[in-house]
């Protein structure tokens, strides 16, 4: 009788929790389960500094393939569309034919096409929202974002593609690097303001809040008829900014878990994709009224990505994930 064998596969990078930014650099990790005929027989987590999100769900399934010995129906469940995509659409094999020209993480494509090879199972791979509540993929999930929250990693493979280019190059690569030399890995700082925002379906009704990081109460906070969590996330920021100086006060730090966000106020501009019309007209009035605050105004606070891995969810998170 052939094992029924499912891999349970969760990738973290610390800066990219909210999974729109597979390719943001900075501290991951990988958490793997796995089950064999219904049964937990393994467990295991890996993690790196300098690797992004797709990255640690490649190494993930990798050394999830090599541990299973026998031939086996195996089932990888995971989140990475990207990754998915790239496994069950041919990519792999196009990119194989061409020598993985312009791609990247060639590396550890190359690592885990000689695992597929290599053996004689029978695998499937589907996106993780039909397990996202087990057991299973919940402690995988875990053990990814402790691995993604610990100091000292070693550092990912510099490696290059056949262009000599960087691997983890993007569009807004200075904007994140520059948030990612920003990072305190120890603790936060207490002397700070935190913001989150919480969109009901995204795009819908939003709110956001600001928090005393120490004491947690609640600063300023704003409900939003029609917005992006995004959105809401920058919103948060310049009013915590534009709040503090208006009433002279000296804000140090705010933490934000929002990498798009606090990229959009460095850059000074709100670069949603998310389209005006009647019903958000409001909402685009203060997107407006923030950036020409951030064009006219000077600030010496310093916007801190929030390591949730490390910390746990920031303290003005809703608690409705």
């Amino acid at each position: 009788m052939t094992d029924e064998v499912k891999l349970f596969i969760y990738g973290s990078c610390h800066l990219s929790e909210r999974l729109d930014s597979d390719e943001v650099v900075g501290n991951g990790g990988y958490g793997v389960v796995i089950c064999v005929n219904g049964k937990r027989v393994e467990e295991f987590s890996g993690g790196f500094s300098n690797t992004t999100n797709a990255r640690m769900d490649i190494v993930g399934i990798t050394e999830g393939l090599k541990r299973i010995k026998v031939p086996s129906n195996i089932t990888v469940y995971l989140t990475n569309g990207y990754v998915i995509d790239s496994l069950t659409k041919g990519w792999l094999e196009k990119w194989k034919k061409k020598g993985f020209k312009k791609k990247k993480h060639v590396d550890l494509w190359i690592e885990l096409d000689k695992v597929l090879m290599a053996n004689t199972h029978s695998i499937s791979f589907q996106h993780s929202r039909d397990v996202k509540f087990t057991k299973e993929y919940q402690q995988a999930e875990q053990l990814g974002k402790t691995m993604s929250g610990k100091r000292n990693l070693p550092s990912d493979i510099k490696a290059t593609n056949n262009t000599g280019t960087d691997l983890f190059a993007t569009t807004d690569e200075n904007a994140h690097h520059n948030i990612l030399l920003e990072i305190t890995d120890d603790k936060p700082i207490l002397d700070s303001i935190c913001v989150d925002a919480s969109t009901i379906n995204n795009p819908g009704p939003t709110e956001y809040r600001g928090v005393d990081t120490e004491t947690k109460k609640v600063i300023f906070e704003l409900k939003l008829d029609e917005a992006t969590n995004n959105i809401g996330e920058f919103l948060a920021i310049v009013h915590a900014l534009a709040l503090y100086k208006k009433n002279g006060k000296e804000l140090k730090v705010i933490y934000s878990d929002s990498l798009n966000a606090i990229s959009w106020v460095k850059q000074k501009k709100c670069k949603t994709k998310y389209e005006k019309t009647d019903t958000n007209e409001k909402v685009f009035d203060l997107i407006q009224r923030a950036v020409t605050w951030l064009q006219n105004n000077h600030y010496d606070t310093k916007i801190l990505k929030w390591n949730t891995g490390a910390w746990g969810q920031i303290p003005a998170d809703y608690g409705r994930k």
